[in-house]
């Protein structure tokens, strides 16, 4: 009887025992898979989409196409490029903002989507809404017009205006974009009005100044180089602190008497929230393909120089941007 006793105690504390060490394990195992979630080791396991807020042939969109094209083989997936202009940059931010922040969809940006977010944009879409992750070109705008323009020099353009206010037609991409920022400064230096005409992207401004739908137009030199070249175009002045190097006889417009440096640059952004180690992954691939051979020969032929920088370079050099333009835009809206 006794020893009956002594075993059946000795059962019910084992269950007991067992009881306890059941619940503690349950809340631990629930509350570690809290702070520490699963690294993404697999990354990337599908296609990469690329947005690109301007048309197909900009240099926006040529940019992002050469470097999917060599970053591919340093992520082992494809890199898709789909074009999705409109709305200075809206329509891109907008379908970059419905995807996941997984790094499967990231965007191409430039100066003027970010001016854009001080502008017509601001309403819709917050700077601090995006992760910035490599810049890859830096280059100034420039001010062109057809070969056969009566505008020899840009003294030309400013004295029409003058004469004949609100009748300038100048185009470029978007509505509140850098390049749209570039012309209001000069009209406001030069005591001039004109007429802004927005397009969807630097091909689309490079057609309708070819065709006559506007006299002159606000651009990149990527966009115009190869009709400079052909003697279909000709560059009035750039807004750079120096002269390109193979535009050497374009003068800059602080040359020309105007207070006004502006540079365009291309890179990438992803939506707030990337994975550290996805875009440590991004990165890596972008830095790796800037510096393959075939890329660096297509930004000889463009003439772009190396415009690379980090995620922590390009943060810094976007927000002084957007900072900058928010002030301009208010000093202007107040004239």
């Amino acid at each position: 009887m006794r020893n009956r006793r002594l075993i059946w105690i000795m059962v019910s504390l084992f269950l007991v025992l067992s009881l306890l060490a059941g619940c503690s394990s349950g809340p631990k195992s629930s509350q570690g898979s809290k702070e520490a979630p699963k690294a993404v080791t697999n990354f990337p396991s599908k296609p990469i989409t690329i947005l690109n807020s301007s048309t197909a042939g900009s240099p926006a969109d040529v940019m992002a196409r050469e470097v999917a094209r060599y970053a591919e083989k340093f992520l082992g997936q494809s890199m898709v490029v789909v074009n999705k202009p409109g709305g200075s940059g809206g329509v891109m931010f907008a379908a970059l903002l419905s995807e996941p922040s997984d790094g499967y969809t990231i965007g191409s940006v430039t100066a003027s989507q970010i001016a854009a977010l001080q502008a017509q944009l601001k309403k819709d879409f917050s700077f601090d809404s995006f992760e910035f992750i490599a810049n890859v070109q830096k280059e100034p705008y420039a001010i062109a017009v057809r070969a056969e323009s009566p505008f020899k020099s840009l003294k030309d353009m400013i004295e029409y205006a003058k004469k004949n206010p609100g009748q300038l037609k100048i185009g470029g991409q978007g509505t509140g974009s850098a390049l749209h920022l570039l012309i209001l400064q000069l009209a406001e230096k030069a005591g001039i009005e004109v007429k802004w005409v927005p397009f969807g992207g630097g091909s689309e401004s490079v057609t309708n100044l070819l065709g006559n739908n506007v006299q002159v137009i606000s651009t990149a030199p990527a966009t115009v180089n190869q009709y400079v070249e052909a003697g279909k175009i000709r560059v009035l002045a750039v807004s750079g602190d120096q002269r390109l190097g193979h535009m050497k006889d374009v003068p800059t417009l602080k040359e020309l008497g105007y207070d006004i440096v502006m540079t365009q640059y291309r890179g990438f952004l992803a939506k707030k929230g990337l994975p550290p180690e996805v875009k440590a992954k991004l990165v890596d691939a972008i830095k790796k393909a800037v510096v393959e051979p075939g890329f660096k020969e297509y930004m000889a032929k463009n003439y772009q120089p190396d415009g690379f920088m980090g995620p922590e370079a390009f943060a810094t050099m976007a927000r002084q941007d957007y900072e900058l333009i928010g002030k301009l835009l208010q000093r202007i809206e107040k004239k």
